[in-house]
C-alpha cells in the first residue's frame, strides 16, 4: 500500500469512528461492477462483498431501492441517516452467481444497469443472459435499467447516435421484462449538455461515477455514486458508506495548500 492509500485509509478509519451514527439528509449510492475472484480493477471479491453487505445489515443501514429513493426525493421526504442505494454497472454474470444470493439473504434491493448489446455474451467477463436477468427481476429485489447498447462515450457521438444507444437499450429491457425503465447510467460517467437533454426525454433520473453523497437539492440527472472496487479497503468502504467522501476531499485540499 502506498503513502496516499495509507493516508486515505487512516482518514476514513478515524472519521468513521466519529460518524458511526451516520449523517442525515443525504443518501449514498454505491457503484459495483463485477463481484467475484478475478484480477480486474473494477471487481469486488466475493468475500469482500459478503463482508460489506453484512456490515450494512449489522449496523442498521437503510438500504433502499433507487425507485424508493427517487420517490422520496420527488416528494421532498427527509432522507434518513445511513441511507444506502446499491447499483451495479454493465451486467456481469457474477452479479447473479455471487451477489444475488447475498442480496436475497439481507433482502437488499439493488439496480443493475445493463449494457444490452453484451447480454448473454462473453467480453472480458461473462455477462448475464436473459434467463438470469428474468430470475433476478422476478424476485422483486433487482431492478434492471439501461446502460446503452454498446457502452460508448456518449459525449463523443452525434445526437442521432446518442438517441439510438439510449432508446434501443431502454426498449429491449422494457419489452423483455414488461416494465418501464426510469433510470439511466452514463457509460464511463461521460455526459454533456446534449446527453443530459436526451436522458431527460426518456428517464426520470440518471447516475454518474462522480463520488459523493446525494442531497435533496441535487440535480436528478447527475446523481453521484461511490465506486467500490478491488482497491477499496475496509476503512474506505465504511467511510464511503457513512458519507465521508466530501470530508476526505476537503482534507486533501487542506493538505495541498499547507
Amino acid at each position: 500500500m502506498n503513502f496516499k492509500s495509507v493516508i486515505k485509509s487512516s482518514f476514513y478509519f478515524v472519521a468513521s469512528l466519529i460518524a458511526r451514527q451516520g449523517l442525515p439528509n443525504k443518501a449514498i449510492i454505491l457503484m459495483y461492477h463485477s463481484v467475484g475472484d478475478n484480477d480486474a480493477f473494477f471487481t469486488t471479491s466475493s468475500q469482500n462483498f459478503a463482508k460489506q453487505m453484512a456490515y450494512l445489515h449489522k449496523n442498521n443501514f437503510k438500504v433502499i431501492s433507487l425507485e424508493e429513493f427517487l420517490n422520496n426525493f420527488k416528494n421532498k421526504k427527509k432522507i434518513a441517516a445511513k441511507t444506502i442505494v446499491l447499483t451495479f454497472d454493465d451486467g456481469y454474470e457474477d452479479n447473479y452467481a455471487n451477489a444475488f444470493s447475498i442480496l436475497q439473504k439481507y433482502n437488499f434491493p439493488a439496480t443493475i444497469f445493463l449494457t444490452t448489446g453484451s447480454i448473454g455474451r462473453k467480453t472480458e467477463r461473462k455477462m448475464l443472459d436473459w434467463s438470469q436477468i428474468k430470475t433476478m427481476h422476478q424476485s422483486g429485489l433487482i431492478d434492471f435499467e439501461p446502460h446503452t447498447v454498446s457502452h460508448p462515450k456518449l459525449s463523443k457521438l452525434v445526437e442521432e447516435e446518442i438517441i439510438n444507444e439510449v432508446v434501443a437499450s431502454k426498449t429491449i429491457i422494457e419489452k423483455e421484462l414488461n416494465k418501464t425503465c426510469s433510470f439511466f447510467a452514463y457509460p464511463f460517467g461521460d455526459y454533456n449538455h446534449q446527453v443530459v437533454s436526451i436522458a431527460k426525454d426518456h428517464f426520470q433520473a440518471a447516475v454518474t461515477v462522480e463520488p459523493g453523497a446525494v442531497y435533496s437539492t441535487d440535480c436528478l440527472f447527475s446523481l453521484k455514486r461511490n465506486s467500490i472496487d478491488s482497491q477499496t479497503g475496509w476503512s474506505q468502504f465504511t467511510g464511503q458508506a457513512l458519507g465521508l467522501v466530501e470530508k476526505f476531499d476537503k482534507m486533501k485540499s487542506i493538505i495541498k495548500r499547507s
